[in-house]
């Protein structure tokens, strides 16, 4: 790969999404398999289960699925770009609608671009700002969602201690089993979203604890 220079573009993370798997570059399944590495990766959520129909058993209909969809459809890969693996908005935003059983032929209700309403609640704002890429990142990032922030900590937590708090770390829906230490998770993912989500900090705090000292 080419030397980037992130002091001038913020480019670091841009791979994320572009560097997936390519299913014969059938876009229903490229959009369907970015939509599941950004939910199951950083919340946990396996909203992909609602490409076909509504979760069996979590909150996630396929409306939801769908306006995830809009984000994904609506920002391509540029073909000329220095930067090829990056992602930019489409020429034309169109608003993406339900596939009835998952087939693109089997059109269903349109649906607005916008976060998820087991998070965001049943009044959340459709995204406005061209595919609303930026404004889901900052959806998933916020203050009001601290499921990212939970996630990552157990995350964090699995890779240091070698078990996790939550033993099902790509899935915290319903049939997950409740965590080891509750209180003890709650804290830390507060304490990371208070310390800006600094990975650095969050780090220190726990390989300095009296548990990690232990054998």
């Amino acid at each position: 790969l080419p030397q980037l220079s992130f002091a001038v573009d913020s480019r670091a993370a841009m791979g994320f999404l572009t560097l997936g798997r390519r299913f014969l570059n059938n876009p229903h399944d490229i959009i369907d398999d970015r939509i599941d590495v950004t939910t199951r990766g950083m919340m946990g959520l396996t909203v992909s289960c609602a490409r076909c129909h509504d979760h069996k058993y979590d909150a996630i209909p396929a409306a939801d699925y769908y306006a995830l969809y809009g984000v994904f459809s609506n920002s391509v890969e540029p073909k000329d770009a220095p930067a090829p693996l990056r992602l930019e908005d489409a020429p034309k935003i169109r608003e993406p609608y339900v596939f009835l059983r998952g087939k693109p032929g089997g059109r269903g209700p349109t649906v607005p671009r916008k976060f998820l309403a087991v998070l965001a609640g049943e009044n959340a704002q459709p995204f406005k700002n061209g595919s609303g890429r930026s404004e889901l990142a900052s959806a998933i990032a916020s203050r009001d969602n601290p499921l990212t922030a939970r996630v990552l900590v157990n995350r964090v937590w699995s890779r240091l201690f070698g078990a996790s708090l939550v033993a099902t770390p790509s899935d915290f829906g319903v049939r997950c089993d409740v965590p080891l230490q509750v209180d003890m998770l709650d804290d830390l993912a507060v304490r990371f979203m208070e310390r800006d989500w600094s990975l650095k900090r969050l780090i220190r705090e726990i390989v300095l604890s009296d548990a990690y000292c232990r054998s």
